[in-house]
């Protein structure tokens, strides 16, 4: 009984989570914003070192966006891309960048800084253009691949 229970057992555990739609993402945006740290236990911010010249800064260690509110990726004609996010990903980006004038915002992309501007105004339509291509044309086809993602999953609840 016991070899028949524990082969069904790791069986179950392969199926449920596909079945579930847990697969993981195919890229990680994270979308953090710079802090001081204060008031923050260590935990809660991380050093990180922007480009160009190595700059370090505290960020926020849990992302204010992520691939899960990306709804498109189109890229712009100057070469660039825009994102657009849902509601939640809107409303977070509103938030973000209209508290935290002045300070880095830090887009990654499977763990590659690929935009660190400074925050110098409000973003409250939803769009974060970022003026440069991805490092690889595959990634704004995944970006593009996990927003449809995302916009199926949505029309289902």
């Amino acid at each position: 009984m016991r070899r028949i229970c524990l082969p069904m057992g790791f069986l179950l555990l392969l199926i449920v989570p596909a079945l579930a739609g847990h697969s993981p993402p195919k890229v990680f945006l994270r979308i953090h914003v710079q802090t001081t740290g204060e008031g923050l236990p260590a935990s809660q911010a991380t050093p990180l070192s922007i480009p160009p010249n190595g700059e370090t800064i505290l960020i926020r260690t849990l992302p204010e966006i992520t691939e899960r509110e990306l709804i498109d990726a189109k890229p712009e004609a100057s070469g660039g891309i825009r994102l657009f996010f849902n509601h939640q990903g809107q409303v977070a980006l509103n938030a973000v960048t209209a508290q935290n004038e002045g300070r880095v915002m830090v887009v990654m992309l499977n763990g590659l800084i690929i935009y660190a501007p400074v925050i110098d105004e409000q973003i409250a339509n939803g769009q974060l253009v970022i003026p440069h291509p991805p490092p690889s044309p595959v990634l704004l086809q995944l970006l593009q691949e996990t927003a449809q993602k995302n916009v199926r999953q949505a029309s289902r609840t």
